[in-house]
C-alpha cells in the first residue's frame, strides 16, 4: 500500500489522537520497533532529548543512554517490557549536547493482532529539578540527623503520639545513660520522679503540648542509675500537613551545673548583702559608741591639760580615764579596719618613711603602759637602711600592734628587746622579743586570724578583741612585706620579726609640728545633737578663748549661718533632720569658712564625701582634744 493510501486508511480519530501527541511538548513520546529503533518523535521528545525528528528517526534508543549502560540496559528494559507488557524504570538519561537528566520512562509493548510484537511505546518524563529537590532534601535530612546525632549537649529524641521513644541521639544516651537498643520503645515517663509520676505529670506535659503547641519546663529528671539531675525540657507536637498529630519532639538540657552556679551567686550575693548590713550596722554601731566616748574624752585631756590645778591624788585617775577612753576607741578602730580590709576598701598613702621614726613613736605610745609594768626595754636600732616604702600612718599601727602585744602579754617586771637590722635578703626587719607568756605550736596557726588570741583564757585575763596581729597581716601583705611569730613554748616568751623592703633615695624632710605663734580667738558654730558632747565641746572652746554658737540640728544650724559669719563650722555629719554635709556647702557658699567635721562615721568613704561637701579636716569620734586645737590653730593663724 503507497503512503498515499495508508493516509487515506487512517481514521480521523487516529489522525486527531497522533497530531495530540506530537503535540505535546512535556513528555516525550515516541515510538520504538521491535529492535528498539526509533519510528516517530513529537514535540515533547525534541524538547527533553534535544534531537529534531530527522536528527533521531531511524536510531537506537540506546543512544540516550549512559555509556557504561549501552550495551546492556537497553536491550534489558526492552526484553523486561515485552515479558511483563509494561515497565516503569527511573534512571539517568543523556541529551543530544551530553548533558544528563533524571529521566522517568514508560515502556509498553505493542502487538499486532495475530499477537506478534511489533514495536514499543515509550513516554519519558524529565524529572531532573524533582529529583536536585529530593536529592537536597535527603542530603539535608541526613545533614539533620548527623546533627542531631552529634549533639552531646543536649538529650533530642522523638516520641509517638502516646509518648513512646523512637529516635535517641548521643546526648540523650550521654544525660540519661540509656544506650537507643534499651530505651526505644519504652515511655518517656520513665524519665520523671515517682512523686511526679504519681501526680500525673508527664501525660499532662504531652496534653499541654498539644493544647499550647509547646511545653516548657523545669524540674528534676531521673537518669537509668536512678540519680536525679536538674532538666530544661521543651516538648513541642509534629503534625502533618493536614495537620494530624505525628508524635513529639522533645528536647533535653542537663542544667544541674547552671542550677549549682545560680544558688552559689544567690549565695554569694546573700552573703554580700549581709555583708553590707554587717558594715551598715558596724558604722551605726561605731558612730554611736564613739558618741558619749567625745565629751569623756575631752573632758579628761582638757584636766590632764590643766593638771597643776588637780589635787595630786587625782591626776592618776584622770590619766587612766583618758588612757582607757583611747583604748576604746583603739579597739573601735579596729574592728571598722578589718571589715575595710577584708572588704579591699582601704586606701593605702605611700610614701619614703624612716622606719627607725616609726618604732621610735609606737614606742612613745606605749610607754606609760611600760612604765607602769615596770618592763625592762633594751631597744637598738641597727639597721644601715631603714628607709621603707610605706604608708607611714598604717606602718605605724603595725608596729605599735607588735610592741604593744610584747607589753601587754608581758608580766610586770619582765623584758622587752627591739631590734632592727637588714636580713640576708637585704630587706630591713624589725624584731621584737618577750618574756611573755609564750605561745605553743598550735597557737601560732591561729596567731594571725581575726578574733584569735592562741588561748580562749587569753581575752578574759588581757582583755582585746584579738584584731590587731589579723590587722598587721593584712597590712604588711599590702605592703609586701611579712610578719612571723616564734616561740620556744608555753612561758617561755615570743618574738615577733617583721620584713620590708628597703628603698633608696633622697628623704623628704618630715614637716614639722609647730605651736601657732599667736593663735586668736576664733567665731566656731558647733553643730552637734548630742547633748553632753555640744555641752562640754562649748565650755571647753569658751574657755580657750573661743567664741561659741550651737545648734542641733541642721535647720537651726543653717538659720544661724545665715545671720552670722563664722571662722570655723565645727559639724557632726549625722543630724536629726539632715546631714553637716548640707550645713558645710551652705555654709561655704555664702562665706569662707574652715569646716572641720568632727563625727563617729570614720571610713573612707564618709572621708571622701566630707572633703566632696567642703569639710577641710575630717575628726573622728573620739577626738583628743589636742588634736582638736591643732587643727582650730591652723585658722587662728
Amino acid at each position: 500500500m503507497s503512503e498515499e493510501a495508508a493516509a487515506q486508511s487512517v481514521s480521523p480519530a487516529e489522525e486527531r489522537f497522533r497530531v495530540l501527541v506530537e503535540s505535546i511538548s512535556d513528555y516525550a513520546i515516541f515510538i520504538l520497533d521491535a529492535e528498539g529503533k526509533i519510528v516517530s518523535w513529537n514535540a515533547g521528545a525534541h524538547r527533553i532529548k534535544g534531537y529534531a525528528a530527522e536528527e533521531i528517526i531511524g536510531q537506537n534508543f540506546s543512544c540516550f543512554f549512559m555509556d557504561q549502560e549501552k550495551s546492556t540496559k537497553p536491550k534489558a528494559q526492552l526484553e523486561e517490557a515485552a515479558a511483563k507488557g509494561r515497565i516503569q524504570v527511573e534512571g539517568w538519561r543523556v541529551r543530544k549536547d551530553g548533558m544528563r537528566f533524571w529521566a522517568s520512562v514508560v515502556i509498553t509493548a505493542k502487538h499486532d493482532a495475530a499477537g506478534k510484537l511489533i514495536g514499543f511505546a515509550k513516554v519519558t518524563r524529565d524529572l531532573t529539578e524533582q529529583k536536585e529537590r529530593e536529592t537536597r532534601l535527603h542530603r539535608n535530612e541526613q545533614q539533620f540527623r548527623q546533627l542531631v546525632e552529634s549533639v552531646g549537649e543536649y538529650a533530642i529524641y522523638m516520641l509517638d503520639v502516646r509518648g513512646y521513644i523512637a529516635t535517641w541521639n548521643s546526648g540523650a544516651e550521654r544525660i540519661k545513660q540509656y544506650r537507643a537498643g534499651e530505651i526505644i520503645g519504652q515511655n518517656f515517663s520513665c524519665f520523671y520522679t515517682e512523686a511526679d509520676i504519681a501526680a500525673g505529670i508527664p501525660l499532662r506535659n504531652l496534653q499541654d503540648a498539644v493544647q499550647l503547641g509547646q511545653v516548657r519546663a523545669q524540674g528534676l529528671r531521673v537518669r537509668k542509675d536512678g540519680t536525679t539531675f536538674h532538666a530544661d525540657v521543651v516538648l513541642t507536637p509534629l503534625r502533618d500537613k493536614a495537620g494530624k498529630l505525628q508524635g513529639f519532639s522533645k528536647v533535653t538540657r542537663d542544667i544541674t551545673d547552671q542550677m549549682r552556679s545560680r544558688e552559689l551567686e544567690a549565695a554569694r550575693m546573700a552573703a554580700e548583702k549581709a555583708s553590707e548590713v554587717k558594715d551598715d550596722f558596724l558604722a551605726a554601731l561605731s558612730h554611736e559608741l564613739r558618741t558619749p566616748l567625745t565629751p569623756a574624752l575631752a573632758a579628761a585631756s582638757f584636766l590632764a591639760h590643766n593638771a597643776s590645778r588637780l589635787p595630786p591624788e587625782f591626776l592618776g585617775e584622770v590619766d587612766t580615764i583618758r588612757r582607757n577612753i583611747q583604748l576604746e576607741a583603739c579597739l573601735i578602730d579596729d574592728l571598722l579596719d578589718l571589715t575595710r580590709m577584708v572588704r579591699g576598701k582601704i586606701d593605702l598613702h605611700f610614701s619614703r618613711v624612716d622606719a627607725h621614726e616609726i618604732v621610735r613613736q609606737a614606742l612613745s605610745i606605749v610607754q606609760a603602759d611600760i612604765d607602769e609594768k615596770r618592763l625592762e626595754m633594751k631597744t637598738e636600732l641597727n639597721a644601715k637602711k631603714h628607709h621603707i616604702w610605706a604608708d607611714p600612718i598604717r606602718m605605724q599601727q603595725v608596729f605599735w600592734n607588735v610592741i604593744n602585744n610584747a607589753v601587754k602579754f608581758t608580766p610586770s617586771g619582765g623584758s622587752i628587746e627591739i631590734l632592727t637590722g637588714i636580713d640576708e635578703a637585704g630587706r630591713f626587719a624589725l624584731e621584737v622579743t618577750d618574756s611573755g607568756i609564750g605561745l605553743q605550736a598550735e597557737q601560732r596557726k591561729m596567731l594571725f586570724k581575726p578574733f584569735e588570741q592562741g588561748d580562749r583564757t587569753v581575752p578574759r585575763q588581757f582583755g582585746g578583741l584579738g584584731l590587731g596581729l589579723a590587722i598587721s597581716k593584712i597590712l604588711l601583705d599590702l605592703h609586701d612585706g611579712q610578719i612571723e611569730a616564734s616561740s620556744p613554748g608555753r612561758s617561755h616568751g615570743s618574738t615577733f620579726r617583721v620584713t620590708l623592703a628597703v628603698t633608696s633615695g633622697q628623704l623628704a624632710a618630715p614637716a614639722l609640728r609647730t605651736e601657732p605663734a599667736s593663735p586668736r580667738s576664733l567665731r566656731i558654730l558647733l553643730v552637734e545633737d548630742h547633748d553632753d558632747t555640744r555641752r562640754t565641746l562649748s565650755r571647753l572652746l569658751t574657755y580657750f578663748g573661743h567664741q561659741i554658737s550651737v545648734a542641733d540640728c541642721r535647720k537651726s544650724a543653717l538659720l544661724i549661718v545665715d545671720t552670722e559669719e563664722f571662722d570655723v563650722v565645727l559639724s557632726d555629719i549625722g543630724l536629726p533632720d539632715g546631714t553637716g554635709y548640707e550645713v558645710i556647702s551652705e555654709a561655704k557658699r555664702k562665706h569662707p569658712v574652715l569646716g572641720v567635721a568632727l563625727t563617729g562615721f570614720g571610713s573612707d568613704e564618709d572621708i571622701r564625701r566630707g572633703k566632696e561637701a567642703g569639710f577641710d579636716f575630717h575628726l573622728t569620734k573620739p577626738v583628743d582634744f589636742h588634736e582638736l586645737r591643732t587643727v582650730l590653730d591652723r585658722a587662728g593663724t
